[in-house]
């Protein structure tokens, strides 16, 4: 706050003091704070007429919204912007008549309401991520941003959490296809995004891989894989929202480094009646399918967490089928 104090201080006095010049710089060249020669294309969320950078920037600096500004020399057009060069790279350019600076005393995107990512990876792409934990995101910038668990550390970070069921968390069974309504309330067990619901998240989000997680203490079993960044994975990313051609295995899945699970090193053994398959043909074809019976090992292993049908993590279901407080199963996609 004392920074922020300063900041205004400063600009009431002396609004063109906080820069080095009332006028464009020659060339483009950086420095730690004014970017002479440079402007963020697009991302507008307020635009005013300012005589100098410094009013421009003051305006920006006591708006916690307002991630970056830049101002245009020429028109004395000051561009508050709820985007940065590092979120949006592709959007930051040369402009000999521009002045681009980041506000540093903004909220962070996802940490609050105000400024939602559009997830997870946005705001890890955003460098604004804080490590595992909630975030606010907002898919469709509509106005309407909801919370979600976002892991930011496995594989680099930015997964979204679909679902989880924890043995030991309070359950009511709840299928829904909002995932607004299914995406904040990831902390309480057997509240499953169906497939529409999950289709709708990939056309609003983007999304390109899914990854699956699960743990029994009983058996130290762990499955722990991710579908590939290519089009075998995009092929599985399609199983589980728009096709029911069931996808080849071997080959569109990575293991994460704690994965020691059976199934992950049998996967030509996948699939039912065809093998190396996800999914199973006669009863896996269903609007939950992301949950019920994404990889089967016929009588062998499975991995499933719909409660109805079994808990299973790199087990028959049966005789293995015992639980323990705190086994875990989770989606996450990204």
């Amino acid at each position: 706050m004392d920074g922020v104090f300063f900041a205004v201080l400063l600009f009431l006095v002396h609004p063109a003091a906080a820069v080095s010049t009332n006028e464009p710089r020659n060339g483009a060249c950086r420095d730690n704070r004014e970017e002479f020669g440079f402007a963020l294309i697009g991302h507008d969320y307020k635009s005013f007429h300012a005589d100098n950078f410094g009013r421009c920037f003051f305006k920006c600096s006591i708006d916690e919204i307002c991630q970056s500004a830049t101002f245009l020399w020429n028109s004395k057009e000051c561009k508050m912007k709820n985007e940065t060069k590092r979120s949006r790279p592709a959007d930051f350019v040369e402009n000999p008549a521009a002045t681009y600076m980041e506000n540093s005393f903004r909220a962070k995107k996802g940490s609050k309401a105000l400024v939602p990512g559009t997830s997870c990876k946005d705001i890890l792409e955003s460098g604004d991520a804080q490590g595992d934990g909630e975030y606010w995101i907002d898919p469709t910038a509509s106005g309407d941003p909801f919370r979600v668990y976002c892991d930011m550390v496995t594989d680099g970070g930015g997964w979204l959490l679909i679902t989880q069921y924890i043995e030991g968390n309070p359950s009511v069974l709840v299928q829904l296809n909002s995932y607004r309504e299914i995406l904040p309330k990831y902390s309480i067990n057997e509240h499953y995004l169906l497939r529409s619901g999950f289709n709708q998240l990939k056309q609003d989000m983007g999304f390109s891989q899914i990854r699956f997680y699960c743990f029994k203490k009983t058996s130290g079993r762990v499955v722990h894989i991710m579908t590939s960044n290519d089009s075998m994975g995009n092929d599985v990313v399609k199983f589980f929202t728009t096709s029911n051609n069931l996808p080849q295995a071997c080959g569109s899945f990575w293991r994460l480094p704690d994965d020691n699970s059976s199934l992950a090193v049998n996967c030509h053994q996948w699939g039912s009646p065809k093998k190396n398959k996800w999914g199973h043909k006669t009863q896996g074809l269903t609007s939950d399918r992301l949950y019920r019976k994404p990889m089967v090992w016929s009588n062998t292993r499975f991995f499933r967490f719909t409660l109805g049908n079994g808990l299973c993590c790199d087990d028959n279901g049966l005789s293995e089928n015992v639980g323990s407080h705190g086994d875990k199963w989770q989606i996450f996609v990204r």
